[in-house]
Protein backbone atom coordinates (compact mmCIF):
# COMPACT_ATOMS: atom_id res chain seq x y z
CA UNK A 1 0.00 0.00 0.00
CA UNK A 2 1.35 3.41 -0.95
CA UNK A 3 2.34 5.69 1.89
CA UNK A 4 0.93 8.70 0.12
CA UNK A 5 -1.80 9.56 -2.33
CA UNK A 6 -1.25 11.35 -5.60
CA UNK A 7 -4.64 12.99 -5.39
CA UNK A 8 -7.05 14.02 -2.68
CA UNK A 9 -10.84 14.03 -2.49
CA UNK A 10 -12.66 16.94 -4.03
CA UNK A 11 -13.06 19.92 -1.75
CA UNK A 12 -16.63 20.21 -2.97
CA UNK A 13 -17.54 16.72 -1.76
CA UNK A 14 -18.94 15.41 1.48
CA UNK A 15 -16.73 17.46 3.77
CA UNK A 16 -16.47 20.44 1.43
CA UNK A 17 -19.64 22.05 2.82
CA UNK A 18 -19.32 24.18 5.94
CA UNK A 19 -20.97 22.49 8.93
CA UNK A 20 -21.58 19.21 7.08
CA UNK A 21 -20.88 16.58 9.75
CA UNK A 22 -21.75 13.20 8.29
CA UNK A 23 -20.00 9.86 8.01
CA UNK A 24 -20.46 6.11 8.00
CA UNK A 25 -19.89 3.47 10.66
CA UNK A 26 -18.94 0.27 8.83
CA UNK A 27 -20.60 -2.76 10.43
CA UNK A 28 -20.18 -6.52 10.32
CA UNK A 29 -23.96 -6.89 10.29
CA UNK A 30 -26.99 -4.53 10.16
CA UNK A 31 -27.49 -4.41 13.90
CA UNK A 32 -27.63 -1.52 16.38
CA UNK A 33 -27.70 -2.10 20.14
CA UNK A 34 -29.57 1.08 21.06
CA UNK A 35 -29.38 0.49 24.79
CA UNK A 36 -25.58 0.22 24.68
CA UNK A 37 -25.31 3.18 22.31
CA UNK A 38 -27.28 5.46 24.68
CA UNK A 39 -25.43 4.12 27.74
CA UNK A 40 -22.00 4.71 26.18
CA UNK A 41 -22.91 8.24 25.13
CA UNK A 42 -23.98 9.10 28.66
CA UNK A 43 -21.17 7.29 30.51
CA UNK A 44 -18.33 8.47 28.27
CA UNK A 45 -19.46 11.95 27.28
CA UNK A 46 -22.39 12.96 29.48
CA UNK A 47 -24.70 13.08 26.46
CA UNK A 48 -28.13 12.04 27.71
CA UNK A 49 -30.61 10.86 25.08
CA UNK A 50 -34.11 9.85 26.23
CA UNK A 51 -34.80 6.14 26.45
CA UNK A 52 -37.50 6.42 23.81
CA UNK A 53 -36.13 8.91 21.25
CA UNK A 54 -38.05 9.55 18.08
CA UNK A 55 -37.34 6.81 15.57
CA UNK A 56 -38.14 3.20 14.91
CA UNK A 57 -36.16 -0.03 14.67
CA UNK A 58 -32.54 0.75 13.75
CA UNK A 59 -33.07 4.49 13.25
CA UNK A 60 -32.37 7.21 15.79
CA UNK A 61 -33.58 10.81 15.64
CA UNK A 62 -32.76 12.72 18.81
CA UNK A 63 -32.35 16.36 19.78
CA UNK A 64 -29.21 17.21 21.77
CA UNK A 65 -28.39 20.79 22.79
CA UNK A 66 -30.16 22.24 19.79
CA UNK A 67 -28.74 19.74 17.30
CA UNK A 68 -30.46 16.80 15.66
CA UNK A 69 -28.57 13.51 15.94
CA UNK A 70 -29.41 11.08 13.14
CA UNK A 71 -28.26 7.46 12.98
CA UNK A 72 -29.68 5.08 10.41
CA UNK A 73 -28.69 1.49 9.64
CA UNK A 74 -28.34 0.40 6.02
CA UNK A 75 -28.27 -3.40 5.48
CA UNK A 76 -25.66 -3.22 2.70
CA UNK A 77 -22.00 -2.22 2.36
CA UNK A 78 -21.14 1.33 1.30
CA UNK A 79 -21.78 1.28 -2.49
CA UNK A 80 -19.21 1.20 -5.29
CA UNK A 81 -16.21 0.25 -3.14
CA UNK A 82 -16.03 3.83 -1.85
CA UNK A 83 -14.92 2.93 1.65
CA UNK A 84 -12.26 0.53 0.38
CA UNK A 85 -10.92 3.21 -1.95
CA UNK A 86 -10.42 5.75 0.85
CA UNK A 87 -9.06 3.06 3.17
CA UNK A 88 -6.00 2.91 0.89
CA UNK A 89 -5.04 6.37 2.10
CA UNK A 90 -4.74 5.52 5.79
CA UNK A 91 -0.97 5.14 6.04
CA UNK A 92 -1.32 4.39 9.78
CA UNK A 93 -3.42 1.22 9.32
CA UNK A 94 -1.71 -1.67 7.55
CA UNK A 95 -4.80 -3.84 7.10
CA UNK A 96 -7.16 -0.97 6.27
CA UNK A 97 -8.39 -2.22 2.90
CA UNK A 98 -8.81 -5.86 3.93
CA UNK A 99 -10.70 -5.03 7.13
CA UNK A 100 -12.81 -2.36 5.47
CA UNK A 101 -13.81 -4.77 2.72
CA UNK A 102 -15.22 -7.14 5.35
CA UNK A 103 -18.09 -4.85 6.30
CA UNK A 104 -21.59 -6.09 5.43
CA UNK A 105 -23.65 -3.07 6.50
CA UNK A 106 -23.21 0.55 7.50
CA UNK A 107 -24.76 3.23 9.66
CA UNK A 108 -25.22 6.76 8.38
CA UNK A 109 -24.32 9.24 11.14
CA UNK A 110 -25.13 12.94 10.85
CA UNK A 111 -25.44 15.98 13.07
CA UNK A 112 -27.94 18.51 11.75
CA UNK A 113 -28.93 21.95 12.91
CA UNK A 114 -27.38 25.25 13.94
CA UNK A 115 -23.95 26.25 12.70
CA UNK A 116 -23.06 29.14 14.99
CA UNK A 117 -20.43 27.01 16.75
CA UNK A 118 -18.89 24.52 14.33
CA UNK A 119 -16.32 23.29 16.85
CA UNK A 120 -19.09 22.36 19.31
CA UNK A 121 -21.05 20.68 16.52
CA UNK A 122 -17.92 18.78 15.55
CA UNK A 123 -17.36 17.69 19.15
CA UNK A 124 -20.88 16.23 19.32
CA UNK A 125 -20.32 14.44 16.01
CA UNK A 126 -17.15 12.81 17.33
CA UNK A 127 -18.90 11.73 20.54
CA UNK A 128 -21.72 10.08 18.59
CA UNK A 129 -19.26 8.31 16.29
CA UNK A 130 -17.30 7.10 19.33
CA UNK A 131 -20.46 5.52 20.76
CA UNK A 132 -20.99 3.74 17.43
CA UNK A 133 -17.36 2.57 17.39
CA UNK A 134 -18.01 0.77 20.69
CA UNK A 135 -20.75 -1.36 19.13
CA UNK A 136 -19.82 -5.03 18.82
CA UNK A 137 -20.58 -4.86 15.09
CA UNK A 138 -18.28 -1.87 14.42
CA UNK A 139 -15.57 -2.57 11.83
CA UNK A 140 -14.39 0.96 11.04
CA UNK A 141 -15.48 4.56 10.55
CA UNK A 142 -15.49 6.04 7.06
CA UNK A 143 -15.46 9.77 6.49
CA UNK A 144 -14.65 10.82 2.93
CA UNK A 145 -10.90 11.25 2.95
CA UNK A 146 -10.06 8.43 5.36
CA UNK A 147 -11.17 5.23 7.09
CA UNK A 148 -10.27 4.57 10.74
CA UNK A 149 -10.32 1.39 12.84
CA UNK A 150 -12.45 1.78 16.00
CA UNK A 151 -9.51 1.85 18.44
CA UNK A 152 -7.67 4.53 16.47
CA UNK A 153 -10.76 6.72 16.32
CA UNK A 154 -11.42 6.30 20.04
CA UNK A 155 -7.78 7.04 20.89
CA UNK A 156 -7.82 10.25 18.84
CA UNK A 157 -11.01 11.32 20.63
CA UNK A 158 -9.15 11.26 23.95
CA UNK A 159 -8.39 14.94 23.32
CA UNK A 160 -12.03 15.65 24.13
CA UNK A 161 -11.52 14.55 27.73
CA UNK A 162 -8.87 17.26 28.13
CA UNK A 163 -11.15 19.91 26.72
CA UNK A 164 -9.29 20.13 23.42
CA UNK A 165 -10.63 20.01 19.88
CA UNK A 166 -10.34 16.40 18.56
CA UNK A 167 -8.44 17.56 15.49
CA UNK A 168 -7.43 14.13 14.21
CA UNK A 169 -11.06 12.95 14.29
CA UNK A 170 -12.24 15.95 12.32
CA UNK A 171 -9.38 16.69 9.93
CA UNK A 172 -7.51 14.12 7.86
CA UNK A 173 -3.81 14.83 7.34
CA UNK A 174 -3.04 13.27 3.99
CA UNK A 175 0.37 12.65 2.42
CA UNK A 176 1.21 13.72 -1.11
CA UNK A 177 4.18 13.13 -3.39
CA UNK A 178 4.78 13.35 -7.12
CA UNK A 179 8.53 12.75 -7.29
CA UNK A 180 9.34 16.46 -7.35
CA UNK A 181 7.68 17.68 -4.19
CA UNK A 182 6.18 16.00 -1.15
CA UNK A 183 4.11 17.21 1.74
CA UNK A 184 0.97 17.07 3.84
CA UNK A 185 -2.51 18.41 3.17
CA UNK A 186 -5.58 18.84 5.38
CA UNK A 187 -9.03 17.57 4.48
CA UNK A 188 -11.87 18.60 6.76
CA UNK A 189 -10.94 22.19 7.63
CA UNK A 190 -13.56 23.57 5.23
CA UNK A 191 -16.41 21.99 7.09
CA UNK A 192 -15.02 23.74 10.17
CA UNK A 193 -15.32 27.06 8.33
CA UNK A 194 -11.58 27.31 7.62
CA UNK A 195 -9.42 27.01 4.51
CA UNK A 196 -7.71 23.72 3.76
CA UNK A 197 -3.92 23.90 4.13
CA UNK A 198 -0.91 22.33 2.44
CA UNK A 199 2.82 22.29 3.16
CA UNK A 200 5.44 21.08 0.67
CA UNK A 201 9.19 20.61 0.38
CA UNK A 202 11.46 19.11 -2.26
CA UNK A 203 10.77 15.38 -2.47
CA UNK A 204 14.33 14.41 -1.54
CA UNK A 205 14.11 16.51 1.64
CA UNK A 206 10.75 15.27 2.85
CA UNK A 207 10.34 13.85 6.34
CA UNK A 208 6.66 12.98 6.48
CA UNK A 209 6.64 12.57 10.26
CA UNK A 210 7.99 16.08 10.76
CA UNK A 211 5.72 17.57 8.11
CA UNK A 212 2.68 15.87 9.63
CA UNK A 213 3.51 17.14 13.14
CA UNK A 214 4.05 20.61 11.69
CA UNK A 215 0.65 20.60 9.99
CA UNK A 216 -1.07 19.13 13.04
CA UNK A 217 0.32 21.94 15.19
CA UNK A 218 -1.01 24.58 12.82
CA UNK A 219 -4.42 22.93 12.36
CA UNK A 220 -4.77 22.58 16.13
CA UNK A 221 -3.87 26.23 16.63
CA UNK A 222 -6.43 27.37 14.04
CA UNK A 223 -9.27 25.30 15.52
CA UNK A 224 -8.43 25.76 19.20
CA UNK A 225 -8.18 29.56 18.90
CA UNK A 226 -10.62 30.10 16.00
CA UNK A 227 -7.79 31.80 14.12
CA UNK A 228 -8.14 32.85 10.50
CA UNK A 229 -5.01 32.59 8.38
CA UNK A 230 -4.90 34.99 5.43
CA UNK A 231 -3.05 35.23 2.16
CA UNK A 232 0.07 37.37 2.46
CA UNK A 233 0.36 37.05 6.24
CA UNK A 234 2.88 34.99 8.20
CA UNK A 235 2.74 32.52 11.05
CA UNK A 236 5.45 31.37 13.43
CA UNK A 237 6.12 29.38 16.56
CA UNK A 238 8.51 32.01 17.95
CA UNK A 239 8.60 35.80 17.84
CA UNK A 240 11.35 35.64 15.23
CA UNK A 241 9.85 32.98 12.97
CA UNK A 242 7.78 34.28 10.06
CA UNK A 243 6.49 31.52 7.79
CA UNK A 244 4.71 32.86 4.70
CA UNK A 245 1.05 32.05 4.00
CA UNK A 246 -0.08 31.95 0.37
CA UNK A 247 -3.58 31.28 -0.96
CA UNK A 248 -3.44 29.56 -4.34
CA UNK A 249 -4.79 26.60 -6.32
CA UNK A 250 -4.47 23.39 -4.34
CA UNK A 251 -1.86 20.79 -5.24
CA UNK A 252 -3.49 17.72 -3.65
CA UNK A 253 -6.89 19.22 -2.84
CA UNK A 254 -9.36 20.78 -5.29
CA UNK A 255 -10.01 24.50 -4.97
CA UNK A 256 -7.76 27.08 -3.35
CA UNK A 257 -5.71 26.18 -0.29
CA UNK A 258 -3.35 27.99 2.06
CA UNK A 259 0.27 27.01 1.44
CA UNK A 260 2.32 27.31 4.63
CA UNK A 261 6.05 27.93 4.38
CA UNK A 262 8.05 25.28 6.20
CA UNK A 263 10.97 25.40 8.58
CA UNK A 264 12.18 22.34 10.45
Amino acid sequence: MSLFKKSAPSAEGQNGDIGNFAGFALLSEPKLDKEKFFADLKADWGVDIPNDPEGENDVIYADVNGYRVVVGIMPTPVPDGEAEYWAKGNYMWQDAVEVTASHKAHAIIAILGKEDDLVEKGRLFVKVVCAMMKQETAVAFYNEGAVFPPKMYLDFAGMLSDGHVPVLNLVWLGLFGDGKQAGVYTYGMRRMGKEEMEVYVDADKADFNELREFMLTIASYVLETDATLRDGETIGFTEEQKLPITLSKGVAVDGNTLKIGYEK
